[in-house]
């Protein structure tokens, strides 16, 4: 993959670039136009940016029917997609509570990271 550019134009960008280089063997790099977060081999989240604001793209699982009712009352913020992969797009001013966010990149880094890797983030 190659080097990832170096730096975001939203700091909710870099927030989330932070919450994901976190977790256990995580990598960086890109995929298209967006960053790319990849553990073991796998790509656990996909991140651009746009003029209007952000795009976060998750493999998540038990979150799926939260993202679902926020995407009756926000369809173009929030979409469920086939296998459980989700779009969060929004302005870089008005993203979702950095706890959500964070909570959503672990259950996909733990949903695609290998077991190992994912058991690492259980013994910090």
């Amino acid at each position: 993959m190659a080097n990832a550019p170096e730096k975001f134009s939203y700091p909710i960008s870099d927030s989330i670039r932070e919450m994901a280089m976190a977790l256990p063997d995580t990598t960086e790099g890109t995929s298209c136009v967006n960053r790319a977060f990849k553990a073991g081999g796998k790509n656990f989240a996909f991140l651009g940016e746009k003029p209007e604001g952000c795009g976060l793209r998750l493999k998540l699982s038990d979150s799926v029917p939260e993202i679902e009712k926020r995407s009756e009352r926000q369809p173009d913020r929030y979409e469920v997609g086939k296998g459980g992969w989700v779009m969060l797009r929004f302005p870089a001013d008005a993203a979702p509570d950095n706890a959500d966010l964070e909570s959503w990149i672990v259950e996909s880094f733990c949903l695609l990271a290998p077991k190992k890797t994912s058991a690492k983030l259980e013994n910090r």
